[in-house]
């Protein structure tokens, strides 16, 4: 077995940088802010392939604006320009979910767009330049029936080409099988052809046995999680009552993570109403306990749009961050920080982060400078202050962030999706051999890789490919460090 490891200098954290763990707000500076526009959602991306992150906005029309989506490409010093009408990505309709991916395993992030009202807009990369694919070769969404709201990339049947599932409102989801070629094939007997008002779509290995499965917040409706039976009954299965996932609030979105480092994902629900936190217990049992979690409710609305986890302190637990204020009834958002003991406190003004009223739609995680810590972008919803999107700076220094870059080999020679969509990382202490922290590698969270809270180490990162059983393991990973892990080869 050949192994291709590439270990990438350590990062120094920039001088000057408080050992707080706290934001800046460079909104105004970065030139992100997208004034005056119904922001609905927002994706990181590396589409040019320099190495920094670039950001894909999506903006709903009103009476006065044009919906115009924008591409803010980095530019390495802090600062960000909107290229979206240069490289031909500025479409004009009603846009609600921007998704990145390497569809077509040729090195380059390409991009989904759903659009509410119209069809769809799937644009290919090539070396930077795009061009709009779904529309011009009827590829995908051709019949155009109900209203996307969500979009996501995953490959459910382990072939190494990303597959695509859409969200919809008033009509059935839709399932797309990526046929390798540059065309996808509607998929219509799998039973995923929900019709529950669907607001949010996650792809994850709840029960981490190598192939994924699916998560809908509905609206109104009870959720679903549809458990991928493929290699033994050749369909999914429903079993949201099963396993007590079939909440019945006001679903927004789904947040899958695992905030007790027992090495399973755990979820979290964002909703009109009460939030709700369920603890994998393995075996499909879930247990919630947002309420004794202390995270069922933020201290000041009720209203979540979008939940986001991560490390922002780097104190290797994962944390938070709820964008609250959705349907334009404007409230704070709040950052949860993970305790450690199974509880979280509310954060927010000790990060420095704007606690006053937003309409916030998304959030949206990091790393635009490179250095080690998780950024935060967050969308508004043109609430009463017109505030426009916030971008924030962390200010945690690199050294307390190990960093995972994860690179499938591709289907041309022998391999899974080159995002390595479903892979499934484990953080294990290098003296104990106990595990510190899992990941799986889920739509757009391999833009610029995994973020652990690493302080000092030393590590051992350990990868299971989708497909493969025998883990990638490196060793002596320490606070600071950044590596990649390719697929090896067969």
């Amino acid at each position: 077995m050949k192994l291709k490891l590439f270990a990438w200098a350590v990062l120094i954290a920039l001088p000057g940088l408080s050992a707080a763990q706290t934001f800046q707000n460079l909104t105004a500076v970065s030139g992100t802010q997208n004034p005056g526009l119904y922001s609905t959602g927002a994706a990181w991306g590396d589409y040019d392939g320099d190495g920094d992150l670039d950001l894909y906005v999506t903006n709903w029309g009103t009476a006065v604006t044009v919906p115009a989506n924008a591409l803010y490409e980095n530019g390495g010093d802090g600062s960000f320009l909107d290229v979206a009408a240069d490289r031909g990505v500025d479409n004009k309709g009603n846009s609600l979910a921007p998704a990145w991916a390497d569809y077509d395993n040729d090195g380059d992030l390409d991009l989904y767009v759903g659009d509410f009202f119209d069809q769809d807009f799937l644009y290919a990369n090539q070396d930077g330049a795009f061009t709009e694919v779904g529309r011009s070769r009827k590829t995908i969404n051709l019949v155009r029936q109900g209203s996307v709201t969500a979009v996501a990339w995953a490959d459910y049947d382990n072939d190494g080409f990303l597959d695509l599932y859409l969200g919809k409102l008033f009509y059935d989801n839709e399932l797309y099988h990526n046929s390798g070629d540059g065309t996808f094939l509607q998929v219509l007997d799998l039973g995923l052809g929900d019709r529950r008002d669907t607001q949010g779509v996650v792809w994850v290995d709840y029960d981490n046995d190598g192939d994924l499965d699916l998560y809908l917040s509905n609206r109104e409706q009870e959720n679903a999680l549809y458990r991928n039976d493929l290699s033994e009954r050749g369909s999914f299965a429903d079993v949201g009552h099963a396993t007590g996932l079939d909440d019945k609030e006001i679903g927004q979105s789904a947040a899958w993570g695992d905030y007790d480092a027992d090495g399973d994902l755990d979820l979290y629900l964002a909703n009109v109403g009460a939030n709700r936190l369920y603890r994998n217990d393995q075996n499909d049992r879930f247990t919630e306990v947002g309420e004794a979690a202390g995270v069922a409710q933020g201290s000041v609305g009720w209203i979540t749009a979008t939940a986001a986890w991560t490390d922002y302190d780097g104190d290797g637990d994962l944390d938070l961050y709820l964008a609250n204020g959705g349907d334009r009834q404007p409230q704070a958002d709040v950052l949860f920080a993970n305790r450690g003991d199974g509880t979280f406190r509310e954060a927010t003004a000790d990060a420095s982060l704007s606690s006053g009223n937003s309409g916030h739609t998304a959030a949206v995680w990091g790393d635009y400078d490179g250095n080690g810590a998780p950024d935060l972008y967050l969308t508004n919803g043109l609430d009463p202050f017109n505030q426009g999107n916030r971008f924030f700076e962390n200010q945690t220094p690199g050294s307390n962030f190990i960093r995972v870059r994860v690179r499938g080999l591709g289907p041309q020679q022998g391999g899974g999706n080159r995002d390595a969509i479903g892979a499934r990382v484990r953080l294990v202490d290098g003296a104990t051999g106990e595990l510190r922290a899992f990941r799986q590698i889920l739509p757009g969270d391999n833009a610029t890789g995994l973020i652990f809270g690493g302080p000092a180490g030393p590590y051992n990162v350990e990868v299971r490919f989708p497909g493969r059983v025998a883990p990638v393991i490196v060793s002596n990973v320490n606070g600071g460090d950044e590596v990649t892990i390719a697929e090896p080869e067969p």
